[in-house]
């Protein structure tokens, strides 16, 4: 492909053997120091040859500059800059791109929208993450896709309404671009389990997808089982109902001993910043509490889904 020689290092692998089917891109890195779902997606193209591949499958590396120095991001959050005036900027060539994240936000771009315009039988956009706090397996997806079978092959909590808190996201552009879009949360933050959990959620996503022709007896219920396994005790659907953010010079610190989906209860002292404590503004679970320098998401609280 036109893209595919000059961005060598972006790409992870391109697989195709002409057969029609569909379309599956896997993104990892998009956060640079998030890296354990590019390690997984490396292992599974290792794999691909080995079947008959209906479709195309791509891997690619997001933000490159940003995994170099195993940080988050370098300039800005290269998951946030997805916005409409972004886009504008981005594509506009009458200025200088001189941020680091300019650069990969236009070599993502341009993948994206050449797709966009290609004709498959489905086309997905998994977009690969990792997380500070632990039990951080779960898929972010639009309410719209919640029950989609790809997303519910993760066998994961499904957590729904972020798109009204986290404005800019890679999966937010996709969708609007026709992909199913969802971000699929793999774990911990530097943890070897959470290239073995990435590496399941991907077969499953081929698998259910129909990408695998002659998958072996038992890969997919195997595959699921492991998924299960370790979202054991986790809710099954969440609503995001609030967001705490994080200024630049806030000094925000989490208090130690929160978890993803742990319960917490209005007026529970979560994390302190420069101007004091702050406090959970409502009863419900936390999710993503921020246990990182990089970011400006402290916490989110989110309920079960009615």
């Amino acid at each position: 492909m036109y893209w595919k020689n000059s961005m060598k290092d972006r790409l992870i692998g391109h697989f195709t053997q002409g057969r029609p089917g569909p379309l599956v891109i896997l993104i990892g890195g998009l956060h640079g120091n998030e890296i354990e779902g590019v390690r997984a997606t490396e292992r599974v193209f290792e794999q691909l040859k080995n079947y008959t591949i209906n479709g195309e499958v791509i891997g690619l590396r997001g933000n490159l500059a940003a995994i170099a120095q195993h940080r988050r991001y370098l300039a800005y959050d290269l998951n946030r800059c997805w916005t409409e005036a972004h886009l504008r900027f981005l594509r506009s060539g009458a200025i200088e791109h001189s941020k680091p994240e300019d650069q990969e936000a236009i070599a993502l771009l341009k993948i994206i929208d050449h797709y966009a315009e290609q004709s498959f039988s489905t086309k997905i956009i998994a977009d690969l993450h990792t997380t500070s706090a632990q039990k951080g397996s779960f898929v972010i997806v639009p309410e719209y896709f919640a029950n989609h079978p790809v997303v519910e092959a993760l066998h994961i909590p499904i957590v729904v309404n972020m798109e009204y808190f986290l404005r800019g996201t890679l999966l937010n552009y996709s969708c609007e671009r026709g992909f199913i879009s969802f971000a699929f949360e793999g774990g911990q933050i530097g943890s070897l389990d959470a290239i073995d959990l990435h590496e399941a959620g991907i077969w499953s996503i081929l698998l259910e997808a129909g990408v695998i022709e002659d998958a072996p007896a038992n890969f997919k219920e195997d595959c699921a089982s492991y998924l299960q396994q370790l979202a054991s005790g986790l809710p099954n659907r969440v609503t995001a109902k609030s967001m705490h953010v994080v200024h630049e010079g806030a000094n925000f610190s989490m208090k130690e001993g929160y978890f993803n989906f742990k319960p917490v209860y209005k007026g529970e002292v979560l994390a302190k910043d420069k101007d004091g404590p702050i406090v959970a503004p409502q009863d419900g679970l936390i999710f993503m509490p921020l246990y990182q320098k990089e970011g400006s998401d402290g916490f989110f609280i989110v309920d079960l889904q009615e």
